[in-house]
């Protein structure tokens, strides 16, 4: 008895040790085995920094976005920082990609204002150096993020209407991309 109780606990620790593992034999360690891999599929949203619902933000944040691929030329362009809501303005960024490609750090042109609530609204139809699509929901919600309906937030996004955005902004399940509020200290 005690010998085919070892077996079968040999068999499930062994069944446990390949299941944690990615096809090419290498453990899993961090979401972005879970997506592009091997260039099949779509890239995970890794992270947002500050992330969603977090406060006592300091009024110096950069916004640091991370992707698990290079993400695609110009993609920058499909991050913006809302003050109040997303119908409210946008706060003028610089914005750098990592020498990979796979994190975007975005540094408003002045301080934040105390005490206030910000978006960072990142485009639903972002894509990366393939033309892979970012795979939001495997983290996005996790860290706070909500997909965006039109007129969710009122009828416009920065003061233009929702219907006019287009591009890397739309994701496929119709949603104007994923956000992100904080509040600053």
């Amino acid at each position: 008895m005690s010998r085919t109780f070892a077996l079968v606990v040999a068999t499930l620790a062994a069944l446990t040790v390949a299941a944690g593992c990615g096809g090419d034999g290498t453990m899993m360690t961090d979401p972005s085995r879970m997506g592009p891999g091997a260039g099949v599929g779509p890239a995970a949203f890794m992270s947002v920094s500050p992330s969603g619902g977090a406060a006592g933000v300091s009024v110096s944040t950069s916004v640091v976005i991370r992707f698990g691929a290079a993400m695609g030329p110009g993609m920058e362009q499909y991050v913006d920082l809302h003050v109040g809501d997303l119908a409210g303005p946008v706060v003028p960024m610089s914005c750098a990609w990592s020498g990979d490609g796979a994190t975007l750090t975005c540094t408003p042109s002045a301080p934040l204002q105390p005490r206030t609530t910000y978006w960072v609204h990142v485009g639903g139809g972002m894509t990366t150096r393939t033309g892979q699509p970012v795979d939001y929901d495997g983290y996005g919600p996790m860290m706070g993020g909500q997909w965006i309906q039109g007129g969710m937030m009122g009828g416009f996004h920065a003061g233009s209407p929702w219907g006019m955005m287009g591009g890397a902004w739309r994701h496929a399940n119709g949603a104007y991309g994923m956000a992100f509020p904080f509040t600053t200290a």
